[in-house]
C-alpha cells in the first residue's frame, strides 16, 4: 500500500487527465502516473490493465535506465515496443513531467496491448502471401558453451516466427512447432521434451503425443 504522498502540481494537473486519457483511448490501453521522486512506489495511478500493476508498484527497469544515464535530460520515448512475460506485445510511450526548472518530478506512461492485432496481422499474411521464386532465408546459427542455450534459442526463434503467445495457441499452432522442432532434431537433446512442454503449456505426455503424430506423418 503506498503511504501518503504530496505530489507536484505538475503531476497532480496530470493526474486529472490520466483517467479520462484511457477511457478515450479504450480498453487495450493502460495510463500510468509515476511519481520519480520515489522509485521503488512510484506508480501513483493506473488507468486500464495491460500490465497487471497496482498503485505503488516500482519504477520499471527502462525508467531507471534512462534516469541513470541521462537525469533530468532523459528524453521522451514514443511507441516503442515491449514484451510482457506472457508473451503478449504492447506498444508503449513514456512521457516525463517535469518542473518549471526542467527537473524531471515524475512520467506519464501509455501501454497499448497489440497482441489481438499481431494475431490478425499474422492470419492475412497467411492468407494474402504469394511464394514466388522465394529463396531461404540462412539459418541462424547458435554458437555457445552450453546446450542449454542452444535448445532454448531454437525454441524461442519458433515461437517468434509463429508470433502467437502461447495462450492464443491452438492444438495446430503447437504441434507445428513441435515439428519445426523435430525437424532440427532438438529432440536428440537430452530434456528437450521437457522444455519445450514447459514452453508451450503443456505435459511431456503431450510433447511425446506430438512427436508420434509428427513421426508417423513422415513414414
Amino acid at each position: 500500500m503506498i503511504e501518503p504522498r504530496t505530489l507536484h502540481p505538475k503531476l497532480q494537473a496530470v493526474l486529472q487527465t490520466a483517467e479520462g486519457l484511457q477511457q478515450i483511448l479504450g480498453e487495450h490501453y493502460e495510463v500510468i502516473v509515476h511519481d520519480l521522486q520515489h522509485v521503488e512506489s512510484s506508480i501513483v495511478a493506473i488507468y486500464g490493465n495491460v500490465t497487471n500493476r497496482e498503485v505503488g508498484g516500482p519504477a520499471t527497469n527502462l525508467l531507471l535506465q534512462l534516469l541513470k544515464n541521462y537525469g533530468d535530460e532523459a528524453p521522451n520515448k514514443i511507441n516503442y515496443r515491449s514484451t510482457l512475460p506472457d508473451g503478449r506485445v504492447l506498444r508503449s510511450s513514456t512521457l516525463f513531467i517535469r518542473d518549471e526548472t526542467d527537473r524531471i518530478l515524475g512520467s506519464l506512461c501509455i501501454n497499448q496491448d497489440l497482441t489481438d492485432y499481431v494475431v490478425a496481422s499474422k492470419l492475412l499474411q497467411g492468407l494474402t502471401n504469394i511464394r514466388d521464386g522465394q529463396q531461404d532465408q540462412p539459418a541462424q546459427e547458435v554458437f555457445s558453451r552450453d546446450i542449454n542455450d542452444v535448445v532454448e534459442s531454437m525454441v524461442r526463434s519458433e515461437l517468434e516466427v509463429l508470433g502467437k503467445p502461447v495462450a492464443y495457441m491452438q492444438k495446430e499452432d503447437k504441434l507445428t512447432i513441435v515439428e519445426n522442432l523435430e525437424q532440427k532434431g532438438i529432440f536428440d537433446v537430452k530434456g528437450a521434451v521437457e522444455y519445450v512442454a514447459e514452453r508451450l503449456g503443456v505435459t511431456n505426455f503431450t510433447v511425446y503425443n506430438y512427436l508420434k503424430t509428427v513421426r508417423c506423418a513422415r513414414r
